[in-house]
């Protein structure tokens, strides 16, 4: 988002929103929704391919964990143990996925809630009909499937592939048979997608496509949907007694999967599924419910940190419709115990410093299975004494009444938020580049000293941003997406750019991580694009493409800000930039009819505009970029902080959630980098993608 003056004090780009008026156009929209209550059962079929055999050729993938994390997605939601099905790899041959798909449309009826899950391998399979626009069908890879770079007999071969549209024959049959008062959803985890943060990360599926020799991709136009998004378009007769669906894909058509790392349990994952996990546990019910466009949007967002520059997809039927056809239940976040040592009355958890459980933090033990901390039984109490990344120890008030760490949930009761160092390293190749140029030995220690010295960077291999040496200046990339985030003349000779330019990073870091929940306090924001200087929200479906805002280069828009919790709310917006530029949005006071923090409240169940002529102008850097946006009951002013780099506050008291943004400005300086106090503002995140304009 876009810059368009400069700031001459530090030569950053910041965004201006033009205005003729200094007013907030304020529009009534009865947001309040009201869902058709699903009557029937909740039924799952969870599919686990992950144990290939070494002949077929597909390496193995994790997919057992998936089916861990999903279940227990799925019980937290009211669904029982004995109607969630899992064929698992040896069982998840092509006869054992259609005897499973038979059973489940056999037994379900009416008003039945479906869940469908795939986590496996997947590939691109020569179609065998001629609906395909790109000459291929999407496909998911059974466990006696042979790979394209295996394979001696195509026609035989082929046949062990789910198709997409095999696969759209059973959904269609699942829709007739719960009908229009059911509802059915997909989860895909496979690929096609992009890139994962970690050099170890698993790809989910081949990079060659499956066809016969003299296969001839120009003919065919690429493909912009999931493998199940066309499978068959039905007249409105037929589409009146079905049931309703949306298709949650890990990937765009063209994209690789790649697994991830569960925080929390130091495992590896598929991204889309562990990002499932994230969003249900941040989803919460207020003046409204939340709808299976509010799930997505925060599975874009965990996934934009956990697998950078991979895109998920959301297709159906509409995708305003209520999560699980209002039968959504409420699950506050929690961690699990690891460890239970009665002795020393000290428990080991499951998840650290990336959660907020940083010595300091206090913690309430409660017996596993609870959903609402407010109605359960309190096991026990206790505050974090060590932690690391991943794991946490805690020193408990009381001996706990269980016999395993199983039997108990840990849920925070007061976070500390810790700024987590970034990890930098030399560029593989023992920082040559394609030229041969590097840095020589005494130059690499002496980088080494810099980053020593400083509290928010480490060295290592599993790295954030990577050093290269240039022939006019250095440069540091990120690893996660391949962007070039700064330019450094030298390194050498200008520590203090190379120390900023590191500061900017872990910043950029810290905030896109940052979560919070208030209850009650929940808004939803659109980008709009305007006609003839008006906002029009009839566009923005056009600017939609799988569910994902798609904006260009020179394009102009508003936004529209919708309270749809229970509480009102002030509301502050950040952008941040694909390159890790972070400029503030809202409030704005540098422009020539400002907008104030006490300008920002909206009250509960309304609907603001910005005012009449304001408008935010596109410009690169292109690629995905996030509007991170944070209300609160008290009123609230990240402009100040961001403007003056954390130096100066609207008033004498911040709030937390102010105090949190602060501290990631003041890294350099040796400011704290944590608060151990609840966050009094819940965040949330708008994902965009920006692209160059498209040639006419």
């Amino acid at each position: 988002m876009r810059r368009l003056w400069t700031d001459r004090r530090n030569d950053l780009r910041v965004i201006r929103l033009i205005a003729n008026s200094c007013w907030l156009v304020i529009f009534l929209a009865g947001i309040t929704q009201v869902p058709t209550m699903a009557q029937g059962t909740k039924r799952a079929l969870v599919f686990a391919i992950g144990d290939y055999p070494e002949a077929g050729g597909w390496p193995q993938i994790n997919s057992l964990h998936d089916a861990v994390y999903i279940q227990q997605i799925l019980q937290n939601q009211g669904f029982s143990t004995d109607n969630i099905k899992v064929v698992a790899d040896k069982a998840a041959t092509i006869e054992g996925i259609r005897a499973a798909f038979e059973q489940l449309i056999q037994q379900s009826g009416p008003g039945d809630i479906v869940v469908i899950h795939f986590s496996s391998h997947g590939e691109r399979v020569e179609a065998d009909n001629n609906d395909k626009i790109d000459g291929l069908d999407e496909c998911v890879v059974t466990i006696n499937a042979i790979s394209p770079l295996q394979s001696t007999n195509y026609q035989k071969d082929q046949a062990q592939y789910l198709r997409g549209h095999v696969l759209g024959d059973y959904l269609k049959r699942i829709r007739l048979k719960i009908g229009g008062s059911g509802d059915l959803v997909i989860f895909m985890d496979n690929c096609y997608s992009g890139s994962g943060t970690r050099g170890a990360a698993k790809v989910r599926g081949s990079e060659y496509p499956f066809v016969r020799p003299g296969f001839d991709p120009k003919r065919h136009n690429k493909s912009d949907s999931s493998m199940l998004s066309k499978v068959e378009i039905f007249s409105p007769e037929q589409e009146k007694e079905m049931s309703p669906y949306e298709v949650f894909s890990a990937t765009m058509p063209d994209e690789m999967d790649f697994e991830t790392i569960d925080e929390s349990n130091n495992s590896p994952v598929g991204s889309l599924t562990y990002a499932l996990s994230k969003a249900f546990e941040d989803l919460r019910t207020g003046s409204a419910y939340p709808t299976y466009r509010s799930l997505f949007a925060k599975v874009q967002t965990t996934m934009n940190v956990a697998v950078p520059d991979q895109h998920p997809l959301l297709e159906g039927t509409e995708n305003e419709r209520v999560v699980f056809g209002g039968q959504f239940k409420h699950q506050e976040p929690y961690n699990e115990l690891a460890q239970y040592d009665k002795d020393k009355n000290v428990v080991e958890i499951k998840g650290g410093e990336m959660e907020g459980l940083s010595p300091g933090a206090s913690i309430a033990i409660f017996p596993a299975g609870t959903s609402d901390t407010t109605k359960g039984t309190i096991l026990g109490r206790g505050k974090i004494t060590k932690s690391t990344s991943f794991t946490s120890t805690a020193l408990i008030d009381r001996l706990l009444p269980i016999k395993t760490a199983a039997e108990a949930w840990v849920f925070i009761s007061e976070h500390n938020y810790s700024i987590r160092p970034i990890t930098v390293r030399f560029a593989p190749g023992t920082s040559h580049d394609a030229a041969g140029r590097s840095f020589s030995v005494a130059g690499q220690q002496r980088i080494k000293a810099m980053i020593a010295a400083l509290s928010f960077v480490q060295f290592g291999n599993d790295a954030d941003i990577e050093i290269i040496k240039g022939k006019k200046s250095d440069s540091l990339k990120v690893v996660g997406n391949g962007y070039l985030f700064a330019l450094v003349n030298s390194i050498l000779q200008d520590s203090a750019d190379f120390k900023q330019k590191l500061e900017f990073y872990a910043r950029y870091k810290f905030l896109q991580s940052l979560k919070s929940t208030v209850d009650g306090i929940q808004v939803d924001i659109q980008l709009v694009p305007l006609v003839a200087g008006k906002p029009d929200t009839s566009k923005i479906k056009e600017r939609l493409v799988n569910n994902t805002m798609v904006v260009y280069d020179g394009d102009t828009l508003t936004l529209r800000i919708r309270n749809t919790g229970s509480h009102d709310a002030y509301v502050n917006i950040l952008d941040m930039q694909p390159d890790g530029i972070i400029n503030p949005v809202l409030p704005n006071t540098r422009m020539s009819f400002p907008i104030y923090p006490q300008d920002l409240k909206i009250l509960a169940g309304e609907e603001y505009y910005l005012p009449r002529g304001d408008f935010i102008a596109i410009s690169p850097p292109y690629g995905t970029e996030v509007f991170k946006i944070f209300a609160s009951e008290k009123q609230i002013n990240v402009e100040n902080i961001a403007t003056a780099r954390g130096a100066g506050e609207s008033r004498g008291v911040m709030t937390v959630m102010e105090k949190l943004v602060s501290n990631s400005y003041a890294l350099s300086r040796g400011a704290p980098t944590s608060s151990s106090a609840n966050a009094d503002a819940t965040s949330s995140e708008l994902v965009f993608l920006i692209k160059p304009k498209p040639k006419k």
